[in-house]
């Protein structure tokens, strides 16, 4: 008799016969078979139709129209018209059934007072397997029914040490020790967990014998652990070397199992079983009832809790770990750049720097060369770690190629020769070199791929490129032998040298609709700081307003990229 077992949702614990139907709907619409009321629910959300005198189960209402969140069986998500097996498990948003295909008993008597619990035991008929028993997910209290004290005072202990436990390394063994405690027939223990890369793949965790130095032989059935898992239920075996649907699992024969009982431990926040206690005998005179198949489950429902407990905490550690490195590499990356601003006499410098990330590749630096100022100002493609790692070693490079040639064009050549040299880029390099030199009020520019650095004329109150298009060179790691020009320009008293890199114009807003902030919101930026009576426009009040009005336009977003801008000029 096929039909359908609710386990989670409205009517929980109804038995839905699917005999005699050919078409059976599933959804929120009052006119479904079975109607499940949730906003998440489709209105026709699935069908199960019977073709060629089977069951199949297919998301949607069969005219093209899905469901909006999906229809899964057995925790995969099914397209198509999908066969149905006995004890497959169907899951629609919260609502959740089981599929039955074989004669059944009736329904063992409730532990909760006569009403069907919201999973049953269910055995399977004489002579067709050695299963006892299944059992579904029990609550606490149900699980407690019919236990003797001594036995429920066992479990209690066992909560309270798993609760107190936070090492994986500690948890397993007691887990162990309190199931031989719990049961004294049980010969081997084995607490096996799915690889969270490779659902598919089991990992066993612990491997206890009752006897020490049994371990190393010890091997468990992959059919009866992935039977369990499947299913996400609790499982009885009388015999499982005879049970028919193990006929071709030669582990169990060559194992020796008898007498087994497994039970899924399952996650709580989708019930998706997570691993797998099995516990089994050797000696056919020993046998697991009914009320072990209770009691196990009750102790798999306490270790998983205290397995989640551990990995969240292991979580939190690594993260606080990481947390802590990243901290780390953010003061060594400030490290880099300079911690003071240059003094010279009659000009202002100001700088600002502001990774997207913790970490990022933005860069800028300050050296005097013999009687001039050099600054630097750079950017790797990308951020984060990466990036930052690159721009460790660009400010590394980069010093040496400008200290030891007086020549910036030739400087900058070099150092890019060196970054390819040294096979150091993956990714590519922006850079803008400028050298002041005070006594001329002269700046020497050299632009490798980068934004272009702009001037601020006071007398004519504009903002205009320092350096033309065509004068501009490749991004560093680009094509090694590149050729690098310079271009000169003058500062008269006022003027400032503007320098930023793309994470000041590539800055988002989503109101009303996604923009950036281009360079005309420099200009405009610029514009504001004019428009300030009887204050004179200085690097810093440029360089400052340019950022503020950059996280203005950005409000309520992330930073798309990192920020970095230096501005100086003379001002007398």
């Amino acid at each position: 008799m096929a039909s359908l077992l609710i386990l989670k949702g409205a009517n929980q614990g109804q038995r839905l016969t699917l005999d005699g139907k050919d078409h059976i709907t599933m959804g929120r619409n009052r006119d479904c078979t079975v109607v499940i009321e949730s906003p998440a629910v489709s209105r026709v959300h699935a069908r199960i139709l019977r073709l060629g005198g089977k069951l199949f189960i297919e998301d949607g209402d069969g005219q093209g129209n899905f469901s909006r969140n999906g229809t899964f069986v057995n925790n995969q998500q099914i397209s198509g018209q999908t066969p149905l097996k006995d004890n497959d498990r169907i899951k629609i948003c919260d609502f959740l059934c089981t599929f039955h295909d074989a004669p059944t008993r009736p329904p063992l008597p409730s532990w909760a007072g006569g009403a069907e619990p919201e999973a049953n035991v269910e055995e399977e008929p004489e002579g067709t397997s050695t299963v006892e028993a299944t059992l579904g997910r029990l609550s606490n209290n149900q699980l407690l029914e019919a236990q003797p004290t001594e036995k429920i005072s066992a479990l209690l202990e066992i909560s309270t040490y798993l609760a107190k436990t936070l090492e994986l390394d500690t948890l397993m063994p007691r887990i162990a020790e309190s199931l031989f405690q719990l049961f004294k027939q049980a010969d081997r223990c084995f607490l096996i967990l799915r690889d969270p890369a490779d659902p598919a793949k089991l990992i066993p965790k612990m491997i206890k014998t009752r006897r020490p130095g049994n371990e190393s032989s010890a091997r468990f059935s992959k059919t009866i652990v992935r039977s369990c898992l499947e299913s996400a239920s609790a499982q009885l075996f009388d015999d499982a070397s005879s049970a028919p649907q193990f006929a071709l699992a030669q582990s169990v024969a060559d194992f020796r199992i008898r007498s087994v009982m497994v039970a899924p431990m399952c996650g709580a926040a989708d019930g998706t079983p997570f691993g797998v206690i099995q516990l089994d005998t050797q000696d056919r005179s020993k046998k697991f009832t009914q009320d072990d198949l209770k009691l196990l489950l009750g102790v798999a429902n306490q270790a998983a809790v205290a397995l989640e407990n551990v990995q969240l905490h292991t979580s939190l550690v690594s993260q606080e770990r990481s947390r802590r490195d990243m901290e780390l590499a953010k003061q060594v990356q400030r490290s880099f750049l300079p911690q003071t601003l240059p003094n010279l006499p009659g000009y202002q410098f100001y700088a600002h720097y502001e990774p997207a990330l913790v970490i990022g590749g933005d860069y800028y630096d300050f050296m005097p060369v013999g009687g001039r100022q050099v600054t630097l100002l750079g950017d790797v493609a990308g951020k984060g770690v990466s990036a930052a790692l690159l721009m460790a070693k660009l400010s590394a490079l980069a010093r040496f190629c400008m200290l030891t040639e007086p020549e910036p064009a030739v400087a900058i050549t070099k150092l890019n020769d060196e970054l390819l040299l040294g096979d150091l880029l993956d990714k590519f390099v922006t850079l803008a070199a400028v050298v002041l030199d005070p006594a001329k009020h002269q700046v020497t520019i050299v632009n490798a791929g980068h934004v272009t650095p702009m001037i601020y004329r006071q007398f004519a109150g504009t903002l205009e490129d320092a350096i033309d298009a065509e004068s501009c060179g490749l991004p560093l790691g680009v094509m090694p032998g590149y050729k690098y020009n310079s271009v000169q320009a003058e500062l008269r008293p006022g003027d400032s040298l503007l320098l930023f890199t793309d994470g000041v114009t590539d800055a988002q807003n989503n109101k009303p609709k996604p923009s950036r902030f281009e360079m005309s919101g420099v200009y405009e930026a610029v514009q504001q700081v004019r428009s300030v009576p009887d204050e004179p426009i200085t690097p810093m009040r440029l360089g400052e307003r340019l950022i503020k009005a950059v996280k203005q336009f950005s409000v309520g977003t992330n930073q798309y990229d990192d920020i970095a801008l230096v501005s100086f000029g003379r001002v007398s």
